[in-house]
Formats: C-alpha cells, sequence, structure tokens
C-alpha cells in the first residue's frame, strides 16, 4: 500500500501518496467530475512531481488523455490489483518541463 508522503494535497484534500518512488493518487472513491481530472492536472503541473505518476482510478478517464497528450505525458494502463477492480494509469512525462521564467528579468 502506498505511503502518505507531506507533500501538499491536490484538489483540495486529495493526498498525494508515495509508491515505489513516484507520486501516487487513489482516486477509485472520488465519482464527483472533474476532481479527479483536476487532481490528476494539478499534480502534473507540479515540478517535484518528477518524470512518473501513478494512479488507480474506479474508471478510464477518458476525458483526461487529450490533455495529457497536450502537456507532454503519456500513459499506461492495467487493471488495478486486487478485487475491488477499477484501472491503475501510469503516466510518464514525454516532454521535459518549461525553464522557469522567473531569472532574467
Amino acid at each position: 500500500m502506498p505511503e502518505t508522503t507531506k507533500h501538499k494535497p491536490v484538489a483540495g484534500d486529495v493526498p498525494v501518496l508515495w509508491e515505489a518512488g513516484a507520486p501516487c493518487l487513489d482516486l477509485r472513491d472520488i465519482h464527483t467530475p472533474p476532481k479527479p481530472l483536476v487532481a490528476i492536472l494539478e499534480l502534473i503541473e507540479r515540478a517535484e512531481c518528477g518524470d512518473t505518476v501513478r494512479v488507480l482510478m474506479a474508471r478510464d478517464p477518458v476525458n483526461l488523455y487529450p490533455e495529457l497528450v497536450e502537456r507532454g505525458w503519456s500513459w499506461t494502463k492495467e487493471p488495478a490489483a486486487g478485487d475491488d477492480g477499477g484501472l491503475r494509469l501510469t503516466l510518464t512525462r514525454t516532454q521535459p518541463l518549461p525553464e522557469s521564467s522567473e531569472s532574467g528579468s
């Protein structure tokens, strides 16, 4: 089971967990749109999320995929482990983060 970290929650109150060296969101119990989508997009926009994010979902988030492509991420999906059903997504950054615009004013 993933461990809770001290990272700031996403989408208001969704905890960011840590699993196998990558942030993980367990969104299987969140069924109210657009909260799962917002949580994922908020996390991948954070520089500290790294290049891999894992997400557990109750169903296939078809509206998420175009947003991931637009932001430079790819994904793989597989059935979630256990009897709960659902889906396990592994998101991978395919484009480098944009350079910070804070320097050189």
